[in-house]
C-alpha cells in the first residue's frame, strides 16, 4: 500500500498528491488508456505490510458451593485485539480506497451468579456487563486524487457565493481528505432468570427471563471536513449544517425475552407440549435530523431523512399433541401464532397462524415412514399506503417478505428394507406461497413461488466388506413476480395497465450420484470411488402488455437461459503395510459448464 497508517490516520506522500492534482501524475486511474500507460502513479511508493491481527485474552472464574445444592459464580474474560485488517474508504463513485486499517480495541464480560440445584428443579440468576472499547474511534485518510479541497465558482447548480461541486460525489471533486467513524465504543448490561421443576403426573415445567440495557454515546463527527462547504454562503443555503442536531449519539436501546414450556404424560400414549416466546427491542434513541447532510463529503443535499426508533415485538405460541396408542407409530397434531411487530415499515408486521400434522412409523424391519403435512395463514397487520407512497411504490404492491399469503408445504420420507443387505429409499416434497389468495388486493410483487422436489435411492451391503448405492433427485422451483413500468404520478403511465409486465423465475435441477466402498475387500486395500452429476436449467420468462408492445417495437431482448452442469468423481485408495503403515493415493476430478448473462454476446448475435 502507498498508505502509512498509524493509529486513526493513514496518509500519502504530500508531493505525490500535489502532482495528480495538477495533473502531472496519475492518482486512481478511471480510463484503460491510464491503465495501460502504467496505472497508478502511487505503484512507484507501495510496500508490502504483514496484514495480521492477534488476540490477547485473559479470563477467570471462581465458583463458591455454599451448600450441595447451592453455588455463587464470579468470573472475567477479556481480550485486547490489535494488528491491522482491510477497509475500504472512498470518496466518490470513481475513488476507491482499500486501507491497511490499525486495530486497537477491547471487550470486557463480566459475571454474576447463583445456581441452586436439586432432584425436583433448579434455578439460576445472574448479571452480566459486556463493555467494548474502542481506541481508535474514527479513521481520517488522504484522497489520492487530491491535495486540496476542491473549490471552484460559477459551476451548473451552484449556489450564489460558494465554490464547490454539485456533481462531486460522482467525479472525485470533494475533500483532500476524508473522516469516519468506526465501531465506536459501547456497553451492555443483562440479568436473566431461568428456572424448571418437575411436577406431579410426569410433568415438567421451566421459564426464563432476560432483559439487556444496551448505551452508546460517543462524540458525533461533524458533518463534513470539507473547506469548501464549511463557508457562510453554504450554510445559506443549507442552514442545517451549520450545527449537528446534538454533540453525542445518546443511544439507549432495551431488550427483553421470555419464555415458558411445559411438557405432560399424565395419560399414557399422549404426550401434550406448549410453548411461548416473547422478545422486544424498544428503542430509547431520540430522532435525528439528517435531511440535510454532505454525501460523500462533497455536496450538501437536502435528499437525507430523519431518524427512526426502530422497536420490535415478538411473540410465538405452539402447542403439540403426540398420540403412539397405534404399535410403532406416532401422530402428531400442532398448532402455532406467530405474531411479528415492527415501526417503520409499510405494514406494523405480520402474524402467521400454522396447523400441522405428521405421522411417523419406525421399529418395523421392512418399513420406515414419515409424512407430514403444513398449513399457514400470513395476514399483515396495518398496511400503510402512506409508507408505499413515501417510498414512491405502487399502492397495489407489496414486499414478499411481510405480505400477506397462504402456504402449504408437505414432504415424505420412506425407507424400504426388503432383506437386510438392501435398502430403497424415497424423499418427496412440496411447497407452495400464494400471495393473491393471501391478499386479493396485491397486483405487483412476488405473487406466486412453488417449489417440488423428489429422491430416489437405492443401497447396497452383501458383507461388511462391499458397498455400494445410488440415487436420483429433481428439483424444480418456478416464481411469479408482477411489476409495472411508469413514471411517478400524476403522470398517466403510473395507473395504465398497459405498462404491467410479468416475470415467471423457472428452474430445474438433476443430480445423479452413486458410489462404492471396498473396504479390505482386496488384502490389506480400502478402495472408495464416488461420482456426482448435476445440471440446472433456470428460464426467465417475461410476460404482459408492456413486453409485447416493447418486443412490437424491436426494443425488448429477452434473458437468455441459465444454465450449468456440474460433475464430480473422486477415488480413494490404501493400502496397509503393516499394522503401523500404510500409504494412499487420492484422486479428483471436477468439470463446470456454465452459460449465463456474462457469457452471451448481447451487443452483436447472441452467440457464447
Amino acid at each position: 500500500t502507498p498508505y502509512k497508517c498509524t493509529g486513526g490516520d493513514c496518509s500519502l506522500d504530500a508531493g505525490l498528491r500535489s502532482q495528480v492534482e495538477n495533473r502531472t501524475a496519475t492518482g486512481v486511474w478511471t480510463t484503460a488508456a491510464q491503465a495501460l500507460a502504467g496505472g497508478t502513479s502511487y505503484a512507484a511508493i507501495a510496500n508490502p505490510f504483514d496484514l495480521q491481527s492477534r488476540r490477547d485474552t485473559i479470563a477467570a472464574e471462581a465458583r463458591f458451593s455454599a451448600t450441595d445444592n447451592l453455588d455463587f459464580i464470579v468470573g472475567v474474560h477479556s481480550y485486547k485485539r490489535t494488528g491491522n485488517m482491510p477497509w475500504g474508504a472512498s470518496f466518490s463513485f470513481n475513488v476507491g480506497v482499500e486501507l491497511g486499517l490499525v486495530i486497537d480495541n477491547r471487550e470486557t464480560d463480566w459475571l454474576g451468579a447463583i445456581e441452586w440445584a436439586s432432584h425436583q428443579g433448579m434455578t439460576r440468576v445472574e448479571y452480566q456487563h459486556q463493555k467494548f472499547e474502542q481506541n481508535t474511534p474514527d479513521l481520517r485518510w488522504d484522497n489520492p486524487n487530491r491535495a486540496t479541497d476542491f473549490c471552484r465558482t460559477g459551476l451548473a447548480n451552484q449556489p450564489p457565493g460558494t465554490c464547490w461541486d454539485p456533481s462531486g460525489y460522482i467525479n472525485g471533486n470533494g475533500p483532500a481528505f476524508g473522516r469516519m467513524a468506526l465501531p465506536l465504543s459501547n456497553s451492555v448490561d443483562r440479568f436473566n432468570w431461568m428456572g424448571m421443576i418437575k411436577l406431579p403426573a410426569r410433568t415438567t415445567a421451566s421459564a426464563s427471563l432476560g432483559t439487556g440495557i444496551s448505551r452508546q454515546d460517543n462524540e458525533l463527527l461533524p458533518w463534513t471536513t470539507n473547506s469548501s462547504i464549511n463557508t457562510e454562503a453554504t450554510w445559506a443555503a443549507f442552514p442545517e449544517l451549520r450545527e449537528l442536531p446534538r454533540d453525542t449519539s445518546n443511544m439507549r436501546v432495551n431488550y427483553f425475552t421470555g419464555t415458558a414450556n411445559v411438557s405432560s404424560r399424565a395419560i399414557k400414549n399422549l404426550t401434550l407440549t406448549g410453548r411461548f416466546r416473547h422478545n422486544s427491542r424498544t428503542d430509547f434513541t431520540h430522532e435525528f435530523d439528517a435531511i440535510e447532510y454532505v454525501r460523500f463529503d462533497a455536496v450538501p443535499e437536502e435528499t437525507g431523512g430523519i431518524t427512526h426508533a426502530l422497536n420490535i415485538s415478538r411473540n410465538t405460541f405452539d402447542a403439540d399433541a403426540s398420540v403412539t396408542g397405534i404399535e410403532r407409530t406416532a401422530i402428531r397434531f400442532g398448532y402455532g401464532i406467530d405474531r411479528w411487530e415492527h415501526t417503520h415499515r409499510t405494514t406494523s408486521g405480520w402474524q402467521d397462524d400454522t396447523a400441522r400434522v405428521s405421522v411417523d412409523f419406525v421399529g418395523n424391519q421392512w418399513l420406515t415412514l414419515r409424512a407430514q403435512y403444513k398449513h399457514i395463514d400470513r395476514d399483515t397487520i396495518d398496511l400503510s399506503p402512506e409508507a408505499l407512497a413515501e417510498a414512491a411504490m405502487q399502492p397495489a404492491a407489496r414486499f414478499y417478505d411481510e405480505a400477506a399469503r397462504k402456504s402449504d408445504r408437505m414432504s415424505l420420507v420412506a425407507e424400504v428394507m426388503p432383506t437386510s443387505s438392501l435398502g430403497l429409499s424415497f424423499s418427496w416434497g412440496k411447497g407452495q406461497d400464494d400471495y393473491l389468495e393471501g391478499d386479493p388486493t396485491q397486483e405487483f410483487g412476488l405473487l406466486d413461488n412453488e417449489n417440488t422436489s423428489w429422491t430416489v435411492g437405492l443401497s447396497y451391503a452383501p458383507s461388511s466388506k462391499v458397498n455400494l448405492g445410488a440415487d436420483y433427485g429433481r428439483d424444480e422451483f418456478s416464481a411469479l413476480q408482477a411489476s409495472r413500468n411508469s413514471n411517478p404520478a400524476p403522470d398517466a403511465s403510473w395507473t395504465d395497465p398497459n405498462r404491467n409486465w410479468t416475470i415467471d423465475n423457472d428452474e430445474t435441477v438433476n443430480t445423479f450420484s452413486a458410489y462404492v466402498d471396498l473396504i479390505k475387500a482386496l488384502a490389506k486395500t480400502d478402495i472408495r470411488a464416488a461420482y456426482t452429476y448435476s445440471d440446472s436449467d433456470q428460464a426467465f420468462v417475461h410476460g404482459g402488455p408492456r413486453i409485447a408492445s416493447l418486443a412490437a417495437a424491436n426494443q425488448f431482448v429477452a434473458l437468455p437461459n441459465v444454465t450449468n452442469t456440474w460433475q464430480q468423481f473422486t477415488l480413494d485408495v490404501s493400502y496397509s503395510i503393516s499394522k503401523n503403515f500404510g500409504i494412499g493415493l487420492y484422486y479428483l476430478f471436477e468439470k463446470f459448464d456454465v452459460e449465463d448473462f456474462a457469457t452471451i454476446n448481447t451487443a452483436g448475435p447472441q452467440t457464447l
